[in-house]
């Protein structure tokens, strides 16, 4: 769980951090180093500085510190205390053979792009990478590999977007997989484009294993070439409740001797993926027509229409290792795995992890000065899972035992630096088969304060985990220095103790000057 020290986070501390902190936390022991990402800047930076992706990896590679980012030997997990677009002015090689997690941040969101002029990762032989809810778009101007060149790498991809990827390129718009073992889930490739073959991934001789991904409209360009959305050479390529649309000139090709499986449960929109399983058809899978889109989570997914041929398709939800898909790509609950799920990487009927009931949010900013603003908020929230545990909802407490409310001035479509979280685990009570929590801390500091928080269990709704009203007063605080100025709009954000988050814009905030003491009418009379 996130450190209960870490109350207030001011400006110099970015919104992301403590929604992916607790991921990295829950990795298996010993645990790995936690390498944070504090800039934009796609470039190495001067020191003193904050830490750019390229120094991340640099500092990973070496198992030190590299100029403000602190590697150590062994395993390493990169977590981004940013959101937005990083802009690479050079391929981020990976050479260290111990673990390394590239983990994006499940609100806001993380882009890298190679601005159309260079690769984004090149991966070493003996290497173990992973790379979570992350976007990866515009790397190119390389012959394989737009956005990834996998040599001899045990690559694990999760949750993530490619899309115009590989100009200038000639194998694998998005992804080359020379060797090593692939593995890709709830992923999705568009609008990614090669010359030769493989316009979304090339497999030269890797083990390449597809699960619940969505590949639309990917582009091989050459009168000869072929495998618009997949190409395989050899020797493995293994696809299970995968879409794949629109693909030029066709959607796959497999050359002589590839062994090219069908799991089951895909869908083509035409016969070029060879399916071999009653379950796979050729036929509409039912994509939107509006293409990549932000739909919720922390990349951008291609929704399913009503009534999909998708919808509902897969009734064997699990990966290719056996393990049961949850969630689909945006993080959000698949409602009936694993006896049925949708195919590909967007779940038509999913449910968000964190529900704000419409009409409950209230929020008021004071500005007083001189250390002396407040905000006071209630609302009312309903949590759905699935969480980090199995089974879901497994203490039916998570919101009592870990609660962590953050204010920032700005929408959640674009999310500031910086903000105002408060970490909160409440002291429970039942009265009258009614169980309520309470909270209350101070902290000095240009960054302190005096929390006090309550918060109500009420009834719950079917299907969910809980729902709960909270009131929430944060006094004492210099509100400039957490960059909430200004009317409006503000994004709420709200994680339970089990990482399920959301983020919600809210646009009838109140926003003004001290508030003034009640005014007390003192009636004199005759007690009847």
């Amino acid at each position: 769980m996130a450190d209960r020290n870490r109350r207030f986070i001011g400006a110099a501390i970015a919104l992301s951090f403590l929604f992916v902190v607790m991921s990295g936390l829950a990795q298996a022991m010993p645990p790995p180093n936690l390498i944070y990402v504090t800039t934009l800047d796609g470039f190495s930076e001067s020191v003193p500085g904050p830490c750019s992706l390229t120094d991340a990896v640099a500092a990973a590679n070496t198992g030190g510190t590299v100029n403000n980012c602190a590697g150590e030997s062994g395993p390493n997990t990169i977590l981004f205390d940013v959101t937005g677009t990083i802009n690479l002015t050079a391929t981020l090689s990976v050479t260290t053979t111990s673990d390394l997690s590239i983990e994006g941040p499940t609100v806001g969101g993380i882009a890298i792009s190679g601005r159309n002029t260079n690769e984004i990762l090149d991966l070493g032989s003996d290497t173990n990478v992973t790379l979570t809810s992350l976007t990866f778009l515009e790397g190119g101007n390389v012959l394989f590999g737009g956005a990834i060149y996998a040599a001899g790498t045990t690559l694990t991809i999760e949750n993530s977007t490619f899309s115009d990827n590989g100009a200038g390129g000639d194998f694998g718009g998005a992804i080359f997989a020379d060797s090593g073992t692939v593995t890709i889930t709830n992923s999705t490739f568009a609008g990614n484009t090669t010359s030769e073959a493989g316009g979304a991934i090339y497999n030269a001789d890797a083990t390449l294993l597809l699960t619940n991904d969505t590949f639309d409209k990917n582009t091989v360009t050459s009168s000869g070439g072929t495998g618009g959305s997949l190409y395989s050479a050899s020797p493995v390529t293994k696809y299970k409740s995968s879409l794949f649309a629109g693909g030029t000139p066709n959607n796959c090709a497999a050359g002589a001797g590839a062994d090219h499986k069908d799991i089951g449960f895909n869908i083509s929109t035409d016969n070029s993926c060879a399916f071999s399983m009653s379950s796979s058809k050729v036929e509409d899978p039912g994509l939107s027509s509006a293409g990549l889109a932000q739909n919720g989570g922390p990349t951008e997914t291609i929704a399913l229409v009503s009534g999909a041929n998708a919808i509902g398709h897969d009734t064997d939800c699990t990966d290719q290792s056996g393990n049961t898909v949850v969630t689909d790509q945006r993080l959000y609950a698949r409602p009936d795995s694993p006896s049925k799920c949708d195919s590909g990487a967007y779940e038509f009927d999913a449910v968000a992890p964190i529900e704000l009931v419409k009409g409950s949010e209230r929020l008021q900013l004071v500005h007083a000065g001189d250390m002396s603003d407040q905000i006071n908020t209630s609302f009312s929230f309903i949590d759905n899972g699935p969480g980090f545990d199995s089974p879901a909802c497994d203490t039916g407490n998570d919101a009592f035992n870990f609660l962590e409310v953050g204010i920032a001035a700005g929408t959640c479509a674009e999310l500031p630096d910086n903000g105002l979280f408060a970490d909160m685990t409440f002291a429970t009570n039942v009265v009258n088969h009614q169980t309520y929590g309470t909270d209350y801390y101070a902290e000095p500091g240009p960054y302190g304060g005096i929390l006090s928080a309550r918060m109500v269990a009420l009834p719950t709704p079917a299907g969910s985990c809980g729902e709960w009203t909270l009131n929430l007063e944060l006094s004492e605080l210099n509100l400039y220095a957490f960059g909430l100025e200004g009317t409006g709009p503000f994004a709420l954000f709200i994680e339970d103790g089990d990482d399920n988050a959301g983020c919600f814009d809210i646009d009838n905030a109140i926003v003004g000057g001290k508030i003034d003491p009640p005014t007390r009418t003192v009636r004199r009379g005759v007690r009847r």
